[in-house]
């Protein structure tokens, strides 16, 4: 990511935005008023997240280890498979590179504030280095919960007075991540932390194309999200993918979503616009439009003929 300064924020809000969007962190979290970047570059990065109203079903998608500190409030995250982690004020959760969750905040007894770190592979390369960590067959890839430490509450209280509007360099970034690392790690006896970043997933350079949309075509992410977890730029991304696919990302996108919401009209009880909205469309007769165009009829008549 460039310089802050250089940085244009969007008067939208995470919530509105993750209405009808899964929001790749931390990459979107530039374009929100509720989530202020305090120091970032190149990946690695600070984030303060304030919501003052309830927040629901915030689906997400990370590009990068993160550490979600809660300062005030209560947020809970939902797996894909159906655990949910409650995070209170004071206590943090790790969440996995590549990893896909939901979110609920209620403000049922004032706003949430909660601090967001992201960690880029030199960053943990060099903390393993530094707690000479072994990897171990219990090493975890799933988000952890951590209780937290006076150190981190001070380390955080700090942070707004010293780098807020300052425009900090990678060193400066770099170290101030691993400091954070190295603190919870004096206070972390079951070495949690150590076994969570050994296996975190860390794939460097660029990623097969394939393999990537293979495994995420299903996310509702933008053709530029892609092409950032492709490691490529978007313009890159585009000249690769079509080599690949033999059609343009937009296109093929258009497709799975089609191909996933025919199987939906063929075999489920959900309503045109729940399928619509289960695909990724904001607009059920954008998508009664192009399953036309598709399939040569519309979702209520493959219906009908089924029946």
């Amino acid at each position: 990511m460039g310089t802050l300064r250089m940085l244009q924020r969007a008067n939208q809000t995470i919530a509105a935005h993750c209405a009808d969007n899964t929001l790749l962190i931390p990459n979107g979290l530039f374009d929100f008023e509720d989530a202020q970047p305090v120091i970032a570059q190149r990946g690695a990065s600070i984030f303060r997240k304030f919501i003052r109203k309830d927040m629901l079903g915030v689906e997400f998608f990370t590009n990068a280890a993160c550490l979600a500190y809660v300062v005030r409030g209560q947020e809970t995250f939902y797996d894909f498979d159906g655990g949910a982690t409650c995070v209170s004020a004071g206590d943090m959760l790790m969440i996995p590179r590549h990893h896909h969750m939901i979110s609920d905040f209620t403000n049922a007894d004032g706003p949430l504030e909660a601090w967001l770190f992201f960690f880029d592979d030199p960053v943990i390369d060099d903390f393993l280095k530094a707690t000479s960590a072994v990897s171990t067959q219990h090493a975890t890839c799933m988000p952890s919960l951590f209780a937290g430490t006076p150190c981190l509450k001070a380390y955080v209280a700090a942070l707004p007075q010293v780098y807020v509007g300052l425009d900090a360099p990678y060193a400066l970034v770099k170290a101030k991540l691993l400091e954070l690392l190295l603190l919870l790690d004096l206070h972390d006896d079951q070495n949690q932390l150590r076994r969570f970043l050994l296996n975190t997933d860390r794939t460097k350079g660029r990623r097969n194309i394939k393999q990537l949309m293979r495994r995420y075509a299903d996310r509702r992410l933008t053709v530029a999200d892609y092409a950032r977890l492709s490691g490529r730029s978007l313009s890159s991304f585009q000249r690769d993918f079509k080599r690949a696919f033999g059609i343009a990302p937009g296109a093929w996108l258009r497709d799975v979503k089609l191909a996933k919401g025919r199987e939906l009209v063929e075999i489920s009880t959900l309503s045109i616009s729940e399928v619509a909205y289960e695909i990724g469309y904001a607009d059920t007769s954008h998508f009664i439009k192009d399953f036309r165009r598709a399939f040569g009829e519309t979702p209520k008549q493959m219906r009908l003929k089924l029946a």
